[in-house]
């Protein structure tokens, strides 16, 4: 099986492969690691180089019954300059990085579109967040859109099942009352306690 990709989480201490195929439920894969002779080697933040292995067996975690469902958006809201969204699936979304606005705009039912500067996958929670050009007021009414990309990064499950485009989706408001009124500045002191 052809591997066509390899990303390093430092801090998870990982490898993942992107494979040319899925593998199946019932199949059984070994892994090989053969160290490159020059620079790109999997190695510690010392520098000390992984060593080579041969016939290591795999875990296959592959589910019996493919995903062919796509995620499905479960709720929005937003607090101040960020809106999360929340998305039913089965499985995990895909953490691939999203570029720009990803597809979403955020639109205030005072006028104007309210700009989104950045989409952040979390996969595990299974849910986009996004950054606003600015803080909804407390008692300002926004929607939300969301035309699904032409090509990849798009919001999608593990599997590839792409999330549908929507449209006037309702936005929870959790902006606190304070928000409204940003010329007011705490000038209280934290206290000590206990």
């Amino acid at each position: 099986i052809t591997v066509t990709g390899a990303v390093v989480n430092a801090s998870a201490k990982t490898v993942t492969l992107t494979l040319s195929r899925a593998v199946t439920p019932s199949e059984v894969v070994v892994v090989k690691y053969a160290k490159p002779a020059s620079e790109h080697v999997v190695q510690d933040a010392a520098g000390n180089d992984a060593a080579s292995f041969d016939e290591r067996a795999v875990t296959n975690n592959t589910p019996a019954t493919p995903d062919n469902t796509p995620p499905v958006i479960s709720t929005a809201v937003v607090t101040g300059s960020h809106l999360v969204i929340t998305y039913t699936e089965a499985n995990n979304l895909d953490g691939t990085t999203l570029a720009g606005n990803a597809g979403f705009t955020v639109r205030s039912l005072r006028g104007a579109d309210i700009t989104v500067t950045r989409a952040v996958v979390d996969a595990t929670a299974k849910t986009v967040t996004l950054t606003l050009s600015r803080a909804v007021a407390r008692d300002e009414v926004v929607v939300l859109k969301y035309a699904k990309p032409a090509s990849d990064p798009m919001v999608q499950d593990a599997a590839g099942n792409d999330a549908a485009s929507f449209d006037e989706q309702a936005v929870t408001n959790n902006t606190p009352a304070t928000d409204d009124t940003p010329a007011v500045a705490d000038a209280t002191p934290p206290v000590i306690s206990t």
